[in-house]
């Protein structure tokens, strides 16, 4: 119910309402697409065109949009729900998993219209789509583990909304979104394979526009990193859990 109602708060008074978790995507698309397609001839794929350029963008911006809007509100979330924290007797662990699921629901809007317009293209694979629940799992676990991380500690360090948004600009453009991950140099590719996001966007991208499914040495690598998320997300939160009230 939380999630829910913390997904029609974001757009109530709006004229667009919901269909903003659409709107907005591709009005960043359009941006990128001409940015990094048309300016700078950035080729996804075997095969050219704006078209398909701007499928895989936006095959990697969706996902990226739903993470971003997660773990960026998750640093103030325990602090902006004070009031439920220290008035009733309330599981304090359910709220970091608030913004992380409300930001999921939009994406799984926004990948209807990515299946939507693959199929338009000819690109949708049966034998990818099913695996596409497991990857999203993935994605959302290690949101999940970030979001205990990011929300707890932003109860003692305030500063973390102003630094959060910063860090996932840089990791933004860090992922290859907007650009194949072959453009970047040979010298700092190994700055790809230590992107756990870039991993889930590549591994989105073969699953709805190539048909193919992940390497198992892929699987593990982002099992890995979930398993890590998690871990520190859990570890730090059950030790500053005690505290929330005090610091609220």
């Amino acid at each position: 119910r939380m999630v829910f109602r913390d997904l029609r708060s974001k757009y109530v008074g709006s004229l667009g309402g919901i269909f903003w978790t659409v709107l907005n995507p591709l009005l960043l698309l359009l941006i990128f697409t001409f940015v990094f397609s048309i300016v700078f001839r950035a080729k996804f794929g075997n095969e050219s065109g704006i078209g398909i350029s701007a499928l895989y963008i936006l095959t990697g911006l969706i996902p990226w949009l739903g993470f971003q809007e997660g773990i960026g509100r998750a640093s103030s979330y325990l602090v902006d729900n004070r009031n439920l924290i220290n008035r009733v007797k309330f599981p304090v662990e359910v709220l970091p998993m608030v913004p992380v699921l409300s930001g999921f629901l939009g994406q799984l809007i926004g990948f209807g219209v990515i299946i939507f317009w693959a199929g338009i293209k000819g690109r949708v694979f049966i034998n990818g789509l099913w695996f596409l629940p497991i990857w999203m799992v993935f994605q959302l676990g290690f949101s999940i583990g970030l979001s205990y991380f990011f929300s707890v500690l932003g109860v003692w360090v305030r500063d973390l909304v102003q630094l959060v948004p910063v860090l996932l600009l840089v990791w933004m453009y860090g992922t290859p979104i907007f650009y194949p991950e072959n453009l970047v140099p040979e010298s700092f590719q190994f700055l790809i394979r230590l992107n756990p996001f870039a991993q889930l966007v590549m591994g989105y991208r073969e699953l709805l526009l190539e048909g193919r499914l992940p390497e198992l040495g892929d699987c593990l690598i982002i099992s890995g990193w979930v398993l890590i998320s998690l871990g520190i997300g859990a570890l730090v939160f059950l030790n500053l859990r005690k505290g929330i009230s005090d610091q609220l």
